[in-house]
């Protein structure tokens, strides 16, 4: 199985992309549902969250992990990869977005995040660890997570919303970087409103993972491959359903169970 863990169920996206371009494997979804949302969080609440969720899915069995979320990564990426798991795999989503800009040899970028991804530089310092002639614009949209979050998209407001940030980056920008989960939701208004080339890293870590798998076959072979999607939450799983009526339809869910920690 492929495991992702994201604050919230809108790293689905994340799960999205990567049963695109993987259909044919297995995979468990977490979602640290009775703590969301992560955004407002400090960075010792989000690190404390991310450590206890991580280690219970490698306690469960995992691999490796996938952490779709870009707030999560930005507070944590350094502790837990250098000090609490240094022998474990994870695949931090920030990567991949960076090393797509780097690959499209872009000049200037712009990343439409939310309020720990700006403050920390994940993007900045990611992309320029590999060219730190890029220039990476960082901007927070705070005002854009509640939109999403109550499925106001098509609203009067949330276009406004959505224009007045976009109206803060410099016309000379190639490129709009998703620094959230959230906003893989609205990526084709963010496009079509800003006429900018669009960066998705969760399309772009789903696509580095299948990369990774080819030259790891030794996780690769381990990989079930019987089609099922489980999720986990961590709060009653029956308060799921009524959200996935609501916005995850397309996804084929075969089982939901609460996390015992």
């Amino acid at each position: 199985m492929i495991w992702l863990f994201d604050s919230w169920f809108w790293g689905l996206s994340t799960l999205r992309e990567f049963q695109k371009i993987m259909p044919e494997y297995d995979y468990i979804y977490f979602w640290d549902s009775s703590n969301v949302p992560y955004w407002d969080k400090s960075y010792g609440e989000i690190l404390k969250l991310t450590e206890v969720w991580v280690r219970f899915l490698f306690e469960s069995g995992a691999q490796i992990v996938i952490l779709a979320c870009n707030t999560a990564t930005a507070c944590t990426i350094r502790t837990l990869q250098q000090h609490i798991f240094p022998d474990k795999k994870i695949l931090w989503v920030t990567i991949p977005g960076a090393e797509k800009v780097h690959e499209l040899n872009l000049k200037k970028v712009w990343v439409l995040a939310t309020l720990n991804t700006v403050r920390l530089k994940a993007y900045k310092e990611r992309v320029h660890i590999l060219n730190n002639k890029i220039e990476v614009q960082e901007i927070e949209a705070p005002d854009l997570v509640p939109l999403i979050e109550q499925w106001k998209i098509n609203t009067p407001n949330f276009q406004e919303t959505l224009k007045n940030y976009l109206d803060k980056f410099d016309s000379d920008i190639e490129a709009i970087v998703l620094g959230c989960t959230h906003y893989s939701l609205i990526k084709d208004e963010i496009q079509n409103l800003s006429k900018k080339q669009i960066i998705d890293p969760s399309h772009d870590s789903a696509i580095k993972f299948k990369t990774y798998l080819q030259r790891h076959p030794e996780i690769k072979n381990n990989l079930s491959t019987w089609w099922e999607t489980i999720f986990y939450t961590s709060w009653s799983p029956t308060n799921f359903h009524e959200i996935w009526k609501k916005f995850i339809k397309n996804i084929n869910l075969s089982q939901i169970k609460k996390a015992q920690i």
